[in-house]
């Protein structure tokens, strides 16, 4: 806790809001607390949704009357939980695949590479929209198979990436001597990859999988702008007209929905947006935090720049100008 205070913290208010929002069906109204007209305690009309933040509502509503604040508390275990099961994925087939090319497929891995060049080029949002276009606009009672299916297409998504710096950081690590000298010794690929190279892959895999979290929120962030809501859409009628809302409430769903909104009620727009980009700003500290702190290369980065200035101070003896008078120096050389 000591060495990872930021981390420990960024993870802490993680978990607090996953189990808020878990626990939403206990003491949330399904219907967000939904209102068409805004009474006060005399009975006399106060307001019509958009209801802008208030004592009666402490975030405000959407033009549907929904209650800003319930949907964000509801919307928060979609957001959290998709994104880190999406980086496990990620992190799992393509840290694998990258092990497999660099060990016992290695004369293709070139050739992989050029052909996952495309995925540099091209931007994921691109590929992802293609994918996800159609069925994102299922109805209500698919929610959970359009979650999955977009769940697999994020994932694939970033694999590419994943294989490309897992087989980079063991095309590093296989050059070091120790590992040529396990074999040289007899060592087996198996053996190298449990012995030597896991310890380094553990290491680097954290960082590469907060990155991947990183990464899919902002992805996702991406998808809501242009009206891809995790989960699917709705119909809701909002005074005899049909209008496409996002069914989980995730929190990018909330800026898409509300952007035609923006002038009329901006609040809709920011407050979801503000949410999202705390998240964005806990998992980059944890991220600093971790590249700062963590010892990634585990041959001792800092025992190197020890014996580095240990030969220095050597050299440094061996140059001395011995001097006449200088008996104690000229003793102990000799």
């Amino acid at each position: 806790m000591k060495k990872y205070k930021k981390t420990f913290f960024g993870l802490s208010f993680l978990l607090i809001v996953l189990i808020i929002s878990l626990m939403y069906p206990l003491y949330g109204p399904a219907d967000f607390d939904k209102v068409f007209f805004l009474y006060d305690n005399k009975g006399d009309l106060v307001g019509v949704p958009p209801i802008p933040p208030s004592s009666f509502y402490l975030l405000g509503t959407d033009r549907n009357g929904s209650s800003l604040l319930l949907m964000i508390l509801y919307g928060a275990k979609f957001t959290i939980l998709i994104a880190i099961g999406v980086t496990i994925l990620r992190v799992l087939f393509g840290g694998l695949i990258g092990i497999i090319f660099s060990f016992w497929l290695k004369p293709l891995l070139p050739v992989v590479k050029d052909f996952l060049i495309v995925y540099k080029i091209v931007p994921p949002i691109i590929i992802t929209l293609v994918l996800m276009a159609r069925v994102s606009f299922y109805m209500k009672d698919a929610i959970y198979g359009i979650m999955l299916y977009q769940i697999v297409i994020l994932a694939i998504v970033g694999i590419p990436s994943v294989i490309v710096t897992t087989s980079e950081i063991i095309e590093e690590l296989t050059k070091k001597s120790f590992i040529l000298t396990s074999y040289l010794m007899g060592g087996s690929h198996f053996h190298v990859l449990k012995k030597q190279i896991k310890p380094f892959l553990s290491s680097y895999g954290v960082l590469i999988a907060v990155q991947q979290l990183l990464n899919t929120f902002i992805l996702i962030m991406y998808l809501g702008v242009f009206k891809i809501y995790i989960g699917g859409v709705s119909k809701d009628n909002v005074r005899g007209v049909e209008t496409f809302n996002s069914n989980s409430k995730e929190w990018a769903g909330l800026i898409g929905q509300n952007f035609d909104e923006f002038y009329r009620a901006p609040y809709l727009v920011y407050i979801p947006l503000i949410c999202y980009f705390i998240l964005i700003l806990i998992v980059t500290m944890i991220k600093k935090e971790l590249e700062e702190t963590m010892d990634i290369n585990s041959l001792g980065f800092k025992l190197k720049k020890k014996k580095i200035k240990k030969v220095q101070q050597k050299q440094d003896q061996g140059k001395t100008t011995i001097v006449a008078t200088d008996f104690t120096l000229q003793r102990e050389m000799s």
